[in-house]
């Protein structure tokens, strides 16, 4: 997350030195830098809140507080595990599917899914939130569970299990 404090100089005042501070409900959360740009690498929900920027001259001499802007920050929801169909016959296909909702904000968030059955890893981390099985077989019943990750890997979210019988 990336929060900018923008200003303008009169032209006159082109070469004075501008310095930035960075807060959140009102409490300091980057002190005073010649950067105007505050920076989380890694958003949590606790980072929400209402921020706002102060800039000053290098001399102190002028002071000014921006307005504010409320920030919130989601997460993704823990994925649920759907498997079709919802009867699996011995020698048929069998689709496992880590179903999970971004926020629409986070549209762009490029997310990662890994199944599991039994506590077992049956599909490495991949961009597809399917795992296929074209021939089911009795050893392929068990405790299915599936977690998806951020490319970054800054969150992580695990299924509650669902058992899958082969028939």
């Amino acid at each position: 997350m990336m929060v900018r404090c923008d200003t303008r100089l009169d032209p006159l005042r082109g070469g004075t030195e501008l310095h930035f501070a960075f807060y959140r409900d009102g409490r300091t959360v980057r002190g005073y830098n010649v950067s105007d740009t505050y920076r989380v690498q890694s958003a949590h929900l606790e980072d929400s809140g209402n921020y706002t920027c102060e800039v000053r001259t290098t001399s102190d001499t002028v002071r000014k507080m921006s307005d504010g802007l409320y920030i919130q920050i989601h997460e993704i929801s823990a994925p649920e595990i759907k498997v079709t169909p919802s009867r699996v016959i011995e020698g048929g296909e069998m689709t496992v599917r880590c179903d999970t909702r971004l926020d629409p904000l986070r549209g762009g968030t490029e997310l990662h899914f890994a199944f599991y059955r039994d506590g077992r890893s049956v599909q490495g981390y991949d961009v597809s939130d399917t795992y296929r099985v074209r021939s089911s077989q009795l050893e392929d019943s068990g405790n299915y569970t599936c977690e998806v990750k951020t490319t970054s890997d800054t969150v992580r979210k695990m299924s509650d299990g669902l058992y899958i019988q082969i028939y």
